[in-house]
């Protein structure tokens, strides 16, 4: 297990070369520029109060620092939540979604978890989570959303999966989080805010970078439709349905659902 003194070497190291950048550089998986330090923090060797004076202690204090304290502060929040709220650490927070209309649908839950959705920043998420046990923030949010709206799969196999996989797993900061991507959380995000993958993956994987990592056999797929790759035509390279699947749900159809469902929570 890595010791405390590499924790904060990686720590001081995220703090001189990567925290000024931290609000947009944030954004995008096919980059490193988060500060990977939640698994730290989850087993230890890091412990908050230590991260935020390093911050504040930092000759050069920006707003990338500003950012990423911001995002501490998240996390404490969580945890105040479930100390405050035990029942959402089983239930939804906001008890009007008890009744929510969640379809059980394990061909589409299995689909989630493979990583073969048909949606390739969806996808290349899962993958990632599978093989690696730590998912992009950003991505988590996507691939949550994706989840509860497109499939309209309650929160809480996600939230479960996430646990059997997240090597940072923070019972606090998984369930908030996901509570917050359905709209059942405190300070949720709003029921008609749902992520679109195609226009989600142009804007922070423009080049299809992080979907051609987890994804080779996208590879051959141009950047025009690799966030779109059934309206790209079959070639000897590449063939819907044999080389990656089809979508599971059309987005538009989807989404129209979802608002439907979420409109009368």
């Amino acid at each position: 297990m890595p010791s405390e003194e590499i924790a904060l070497n990686e720590l001081n190291n995220f703090i001189k070369n990567r925290i000024n950048n931290y609000s947009d550089s944030r954004n995008f998986p096919n980059i490193i520029g988060t500060s990977k330090l939640s698994p730290f923090i989850k087993f230890g060797q890091l412990h908050v109060e230590t991260i935020w004076d390093q911050c504040m202690s930092a000759k050069h204090r920006t707003a990338g620092t500003s950012k990423y304290l911001a995002e501490i502060g998240w996390r404490e929040f969580n945890h105040t939540l479930i100390n405050h709220f035990p029942h959402m650490l089983k239930n939804n927070y906001s008890k009007k979604f008890d009744k929510f209309p969640w379809e059980k649908n394990s061909k589409f839950l299995l689909a989630w978890k493979k990583g073969l959705t048909g949606y390739p920043i969806v996808d290349a998420g899962m993958k990632e989570l599978y093989a690696t046990g730590w998912m992009h923030n950003r991505v988590r949010m996507i691939v949550g959303s994706f989840l509860v709206k497109h499939l309209l799969i309650n929160w809480k196999e996600g939230e479960k999966y996430f646990k059997n996989c997240l090597l940072d797993y923070s019972e606090a900061n998984n369930i908030a989080g996901w509570q917050w991507v359905a709209g059942c959380g405190a300070d949720a995000a709003p029921y008609f805010r749902i992520f679109n993958p195609i226009l989600q993956g142009e804007k922070f994987d423009n080049d299809g970078e992080y979907v051609k990592k987890w994804i080779p056999e996208l590879k051959s797929v141009p950047k025009k439709f690799i966030h779109k790759p059934w309206e790209f035509e079959n070639t000897d390279d590449f063939k819907l349905g044999r080389d990656y699947p089809f979508p599971l749900v059309k987005h538009e159809t989807a989404r129209a659902k979802a608002l439907n469902a979420f409109k009368k929570t």
